[in-house]
């Protein structure tokens, strides 16, 4: 099923490890390929996330960092490329936690999750950066994320609006890999923007509240006593009282048996394919759009990575 998922940290030096970690690419601007011929059904759309990352996603990361990282260096400052993080167990599992040898081995992620956050905390820029003088540093950021969050607005799917500058060394990274970089910030925004949206109409199904049921009663015979999966979780990886690995291994097995016994699995998986479909079709402008920009990005990325002068 699909999972994804794009994060953003706070201010100062740990904005500026965020705005240069989460670039995105640009390449040449296209022009929209034409429709369907007359009568003929659109070509059916690529799932909303492909689910865990992939290597275009990981291709696309660094060559987006390593024009970041050029882009800084000719404006006086020290940028290092940072590798893409691993998928988080919130992706991989989004609805229940299904596969026995990952729970059996992890639990339900704690100790990776200590990982993440020790790998964040090693990031040269982050110690770069707040290492710089207040004046020094405020420059920095301005270079690397431009004056003002104006220039770039998306409207969401699920109401609001996003903002984000048009200039600095990210804007000028993601023009460079993608080409028309405002239709990629609104596109490829909206679109990870419905993977909320998917896993909301997921779990309000009467298909999975129905199999949640279920599962409730499964887990209960067991002696845990959570209303959902995302409960059980949350108790596990309480920032304020974890549980003992033991303890979480045991939950995180528990919860894997249920979900194979009430079919919660098998019905999530379902129900996301089901929901994803219907919400790339209803957004699907959006959906070729990001599609059309990553696949013509993804030579211009080789090429960066490779060293090849760009045309």
């Amino acid at each position: 099923m699909p999972r994804h998922s794009h994060a953003r940290r706070s201010l100062l030096a740990a904005a500026m490890a965020v705005a240069c970690a989460t670039i995105a690419l640009s390449v040449t601007v296209l022009s929209a390929p034409d429709g369907p011929p007359a009568g003929e059904r659109p070509p059916p759309l690529r799932p909303l996330s492909p689910g865990v990352t992939t290597a275009d996603d990981r291709l696309l990361h660094d060559a987006e960092q390593r024009l970041l990282r050029d882009c800084m260096g000719r404006q006086g400052f020290t940028y290092r490329v940072f590798p893409i993080g691993d998928d988080p167990e919130s992706t991989l599992f989004p609805y229940v936690v299904d596969d026995a040898a990952w729970a059996r081995r992890h639990g339900y992620g704690a100790e990776l999750r200590r990982q993440r956050q020790a790998l964040a905390k090693s990031d040269p820029n982050r110690a770069y950066f707040a290492a710089l003088p207040a004046d020094r540093r405020a420059t920095a950021l301005v270079t690397a994320n431009g004056p003002s969050p104006d220039g770039l607005t998306v409207r969401l799917p699920g109401g609001g609006t996003m903002r984000r500058s048009d200039r600095g060394c990210v804007a000028e990274a993601q023009r460079r890999l993608y080409g028309d970089l405002g239709s990629w910030f609104r596109s490829s925004t909206r679109v990870g923007t419905l993977q909320q949206i998917l896993r909301s109409r997921v779990v309000a199904d009467t298909g999975y509240q129905k199999s949640l049921g279920v599962w409730r009663r499964c887990m209960g015979r067991t002696g845990y006593a959570f209303a959902t999966p995302a409960a059980a979780r949350a108790a596990a990886l309480s920032p304020v009282r974890p549980l003992p690995k033991d303890r979480e291994i045991g939950l995180a097995l528990a919860e894997v048996r249920c979900a194979e016994e009430s079919a919660l699995s098998g019905t999530a998986r379902r129900l996301d394919a089901h929901h994803d479909r219907l919400l790339a079709e209803e957004y699907r402008a959006d959906v070729e759009t990001r599609d059309r920009l990553r696949a013509a990005a993804l030579p211009r990325a080789r090429r960066i990575l490779s060293d090849v002068p760009q045309a």
